[in-house]
């Protein structure tokens, strides 16, 4: 994944930005029913309305999404809830673009992507606000995971044009086999970013001819889903700020365990695919943080526990990446396009959904501890890790702050390759962010 909308390709071609995800706090606000009934209850499936055909349009930009993958997170669940209900889906394929499907007057009834997507796709002027729908149909949004809500009603103006429906589980996953050959003791739930920099000292070592190493990550992702709140972009200026004190100290915390005596990083094993490869298929690095709900080959002997924490932000887990279901404007029957929504929100569609592997975005103990519970490499693992209880506030998914991020990706190479130090590297990346922004302006003013 580039790492602001990548973290795994999958995740963003799949959402033209990445598919994902969600966790949370509460707050009770506008949109929510009112009462203890809907306080106490889970999202149920509200009772259809004929209003018309019943037929049902999904689309989205994620382009490596199939029919057959369509099928098995969403057609097929709807079509067993809804039996008279024609489900039809558009994958985002050449002639099928949405500018393609908005100019040849295509009915889309919802449209399902990641979170950077369920932004961008409100510039085409197709997005509506559902909090009419909810309050209708008794949705309570307390009984989600809150940052995900949150930054609906942030984008939207107080307005909600998108419901999620899973997120990325997110956990610093180790290879037990590794420590056990080392004598290390494996991490726990709880450590801290520098607690896990001692382990991988004791980890990164040459045994024979192969090196190995104690960590690796997806900077990118680290820094996208970062704990500490940090932005890109200054909302108030619109200026790129990946080069003041605060990601100057983030960067300062990853670096160090690229810079363990042994280990030689090149422009080849530094991309987030050999860093993964290095994890999963050589079995080379000890441990890798997953930020979008990928898990280790069933063949490993592996573990996950939470992801560390900083020192000045104890307990708080990574951001949420969640993908989201929106109306649109397009559709002939809103009426049942939300019933469909509201379906899949539910406790009833969210459990089937998480034992296959695709996370709650409830906030419900007993459905996250089913997590992918109906497959066999998570029998025995330490499930309930992956779920934050406490998650930083999710950031800006602007064009600009997508600049900016991949600029903060170029200058961490930079930095484990020796060619910049972590302040030249910064304020360089940050001037080439604030020209492509620059670049973005002017491009949206024609």
């Amino acid at each position: 994944m580039n790492q602001r909308r990548i973290s795994l390709m999958v995740v963003t071609a799949l959402t033209a930005s990445a598919l994902a995800a969600c966790g949370g706090a509460g707050g009770s606000q506008g949109g929510q029913a009112a009462g203890p009934e809907a306080k106490d209850n889970p999202p149920t499936a509200s009772k259809p309305v004929n209003t018309g055909p019943r037929e049902i349009t999904m689309y989205t930009a994620g382009g490596t999404i199939d029919e057959k993958a369509f099928d098995s997170m969403y057609g097929d669940a709807i079509r067993k809830k809804f039996p008279d209900v024609t489900v039809k889906f558009i994958p985002n394929t050449k002639g099928s673009t949405l500018p393609d499907l908005i100019a040849a007057g295509t009915t889309i009834d919802i449209i399902f992507d990641s979170i950077g997507y369920a932004e961008s796709f409100r510039n085409y002027g197709i997005h509506m606000d559902m909090t009419p729908y909810i309050k209708a149909s008794g949705l309570d949004l307390n009984q989600f995971e809150q940052t995900a809500i949150e930054f609906q009603r942030k984008i939207g103006n107080g307005q909600i044009h998108s419901l999620p429906v899973w997120t990325a589980s997110a956990g610093l996953f180790y290879n037990k086999d590794l420590f056990d050959k080392f004598g290390v003791g494996y991490p726990k739930d709880n450590m801290t970013w520098s607690e896990i920099l001692e382990i991988a000292k004791k980890l990164t070592r040459k045994d024979g001819d192969i090196q190995y190493v104690g960590y690796v990550t997806a900077a990118g992702s680290q820094a996208n889903t970062n704990q500490l709140g940090l932005k890109y972009v200054d909302s108030k200026t619109g200026k790129a700020q990946i080069d003041n004190e605060d990601w100057t100290k983030f960067m300062q915390s990853i670096v160090p365990f690229f810079q363990i005596s042994g280990m030689t990083w090149t422009a080849e094993n530094t991309t987030v695919a050999a860093m993964r490869a290095m994890f999963e298929k050589d079995r080379t690095a000890a441990m890798y943080t997953n930020y979008s709900g990928g898990t280790p080959p069933e063949d490993m002997n592996w573990d996950v526990v939470k992801v560390p924490s900083y020192e000045q932000a104890p307990g708080v887990g990574p951001q949420s990446y969640p993908a989201y279901l929106s109306m649109t404007t397009l559709s002939k029957n809103k009426e049942l396009a939300f019933d469909v929504i509201h379906y899949l929100v539910s406790k009833e569609y969210q459990l089937l959904n998480t034992k296959a592997g695709r996370a709650t975005v409830l906030n419900d103990k007993e459905i996250i501890k089913t997590y992918g519970e109906s497959m066999a490499k998570f029998k025995g693992k330490n499930i309930t890790s992956m779920f934050p209880e406490k998650r930083a506030p999710i950031g800006d998914y602007t064009a600009a702050d997508t600049a900016a991020a991949s600029q903060f990706s170029s200058a961490f190479t930079k930095i484990i390759l020796n060619q910049k130090d972590i302040n030249t590297a910064l304020r360089e990346a940050n001037e080439a962010a604030n020209k492509a922004i620059e670049e973005i302006k002017q491009k949206n003013a024609k």
